[in-house]
């Protein structure tokens, strides 16, 4: 989803720059996508190695330095920072195909990618650790992990637009008009902070001559040197920070006051406490929130982006001109809209497993097993059916007639109820209990995937029939059948799964 526009863009683009002499702003470009991605995943992850992981108070009292600890923490993050800059790999080697590189270019390329997370990297540690040394962001670290965890969702999302928006404008005459006609004089225009970036990427450029090499040992060298000042400079600001971080926030009040105890002790019945505790835990834990919650705006995101920018949302609101031949494709489109909202959530799918070592209260509590199991149902559906509104703001922009936008909707709604049916149903079949982090329910689960497949089947075999038919009303008619008889299925299935697991 990153690599490929971002390759499309450099491939369409080179003949227009190398025409102009400025075919090394393509290169400038990759490296600063690079070093930013860097950045702005680096403080996140920086945040969790460093301040936020178990190791941390094993470590202090052990033999070592504290530039030595900084060193080793950094390493770790460097490793998975590698990873999300592994998306300049592919631009890297359009470039050199399209440009006719040398064996020399790929040589250099690979020493440019391993430095060029350096500098970034030092930059957000040392904002991370200016944070922790002067502020108490270390006493909130749920709340920084669920706002950081979504900030790199929305960052993904971001950054897909402006690839696929580059690559969609960069033919465009205007670019060639705005341009000096020096000789790739505009790679120093977007180097910015990361000076690192500039050096490789004249390195690359001119990597068929002496002073190319020469530019890649200065970007080394300069790499080295900030390590260097980093290793030192960190270490004494990592001790100051660390001190404290077993503590956390609390905020005390005497409910004893004001008759504050009538309102915070009330009865609720049993399937509606259940619901909301459920629900709580889902907003009140960053690896739930973050899985269950934000990542329903993902794929909608991400497939957004792809079908309603360039133009073509114009083009989906002059579909009503020509009247109702194209409302089955769109009550097809709605059914799988919805759908794949869920699929990239896991509420449904973690259901159970959610609980973990705290299931066997479930066993013990004085609850019906269907009353516990019809929680589960509404908890996630409640968190679910967010993607049903995400699919009416797609066809509020669209401006569908509301007869379509009401079918759509319920489309939506059924979709979404059958895929957390069949989630809920898969995680009682064989839970995921015991767990020491929540991270690892969503480790190596590949449910979603096949769940995916399994709604591209389906959403096919409708779209089809949209096609065959031409009767829009047949087509919602077959898409609530394909929605509630297997959604009825998984709850009789559902009751006696739940009557085994909680009684037995």
């Amino acid at each position: 989803l990153l690599s490929l526009p971002f390759a499309t863009m450099v491939a369409g683009s080179y003949d227009i720059f190398h025409s102009i002499g400025q075919e090394g702003i393509l290169l400038s470009t990759i490296l600063f996508s690079g070093t930013s991605i860097a950045f702005f995943f680096g403080i996140y992850t920086v945040m969790n190695v460093f301040y936020f992981s178990n190791d941390v108070e094993e470590i202090l009292p052990l033999p070592f330095k504290s530039s030595e600890i900084v060193f080793g923490k950094f390493v770790s993050v460097l490793i998975n920072i590698y990873i999300y800059t592994g998306i300049l790999v592919l631009p890297l080697i359009v470039y050199g195909v399209v440009s006719k590189a040398n064996l020399i270019y790929y040589l250099y390329a690979i020493i440019v990618l391993i430095i060029t997370p350096i500098l970034p990297m030092v930059l957000s540690s040392l904002i991370s650790m200016a944070l922790m040394r002067f502020t108490n962001l270390s006493k909130h670290k749920d709340a920084f992990r669920m706002f950081s965890g979504c900030l790199s969702l929305a960052l993904i999302v971001v950054f897909n637009f402006f690839s696929r928006s580059s690559s969609e404008n960069m033919n465009s005459n205007e670019i060639i008009n705005t341009m000096t006609k020096s000789n790739n004089s505009l790679i120093n225009s977007i180097s910015g902070i990361f000076i690192t970036n500039k050096f490789s990427a004249y390195g690359l450029l001119y990597n068929n001559e002496l002073k190319g090499i020469l530019y890649i040992l200065i970007a080394l060298i300069l790499s080295i040197i900030i390590f260097t000042i980093y290793y030192y400079a960190g270490g004494k600001l990592y001790l100051k920070g660390i001190i404290g971080i077993s503590e956390s926030y609390s905020k005390r009040e005497n409910i004893l006051e004001g008759g504050k105890v009538n309102r915070l002790i009330k009865t609720n019945s049993p399937i509606k406490a259940l619901v909301m505790k459920d629900i709580k835990v889902i907003f009140r834990t960053p690896q739930f929130f973050i899985n269950c919650v934000a990542m329903l705006f993902y794929m909608p995101a991400i497939m957004g982006i792809a079908m309603l920018s360039g133009g073509q949302l114009s083009s989906l609101r002059n579909l009503w001109i020509s009247g109702t031949k194209w409302y089955g494709i769109v009550i097809s489109a709605s059914f799988i809209s919805g759908a794949i909202c869920v699929i990239s959530g896991g509420a449904g799918i973690t259901a159970l497993s959610r609980e973990g070592k705290d299931f066997m209260i479930s066993k013990y509590i004085p609850v019906n097993y269907k009353t516990l199991i019809h929680s589960k149902i509404l908890s996630s559906l409640c968190i679910n059916e967010i993607g049903a509104v995400i699919v009416a703001i797609v066809l509020i922009l669209i401006k569908a007639k509301p007869l379509l936008f009401i079918l759509g909707i319920l489309c939506a709604i059924g979709s979404i109820a059958l895929i957390t049916f069949l989630g809920i149903y898969i995680d009682f079949k064989s839970p995921r209990l015991e767990w020491e982090d929540e991270k690892a329910i969503f480790k190596k689960n590949y449910m979603p995937l096949l769940m995916m497949i399994f709604i591209f089947i389906l959403g096919s075999l409708l779209v089809a029939i949209a096609f065959i038919i031409k009767n829009y009303i047949l087509v919602f008619i077959i898409s609530m059948i394909i929605c509630i008889v297997p959604s009825l299925f998984f709850y009789k299935s559902l009751l006696k799964l739940a009557n085994r697991i909680y009684n037995e």
